[in-house]
């Protein structure tokens, strides 16, 4: 039922028409605003969402997947089990629209570098490439 929801909402999205709820600004409030800024921009860049860099995705499904699950090893909490999916889908959207540049194309990922293998030596070309 999230992924149906989800599915909804991401489509029904624009950064440029978005508007909070009451509920959602109270959330961030109360949840968001104390490590990532009133304004989304904190000064660790780790915590900005004005920056325009996404350590896990710039989707509302990565945000979403952050904000419920939290990241391992770092003060991200999981916070699947205090929000509903519903206001965790409306604090993705609020947290991405602080970032005014758009989504990218590629699927809102970092990936490695090309060329770098995942231990961070050049990888070699197999051959025909």
């Amino acid at each position: 039922m999230v992924g149906v929801f989800l599915g909804w909402a991401a489509a029904a999205w624009s950064a440029d028409a978005y508007k909070p709820s009451e509920a959602t600004l109270d959330l961030y409030k109360a949840k968001c605003q104390q490590c990532h800024m009133a304004d989304g921009n904190s000064p660790l860049e780790p915590l900005n969402f004005v920056d325009g860099k996404w350590t896990h995705g710039d989707k509302i499904e990565d945000l979403v997947k952050v904000i419920g699950e939290g990241v391992p090893g770092t003060a991200m909490l999981p916070f699947k089990s205090q929000l509903t999916p519903e206001e965790i889908v409306g604090l993705a959207h609020y947290v991405r629209s602080f970032d005014k540049t758009p989504v990218k194309a590629s699927g809102g990922t970092k990936t490695k570098p090309a060329g770098k293998a995942s231990d961070g030596k050049t990888a070699k070309p197999r051959k025909g490439q």
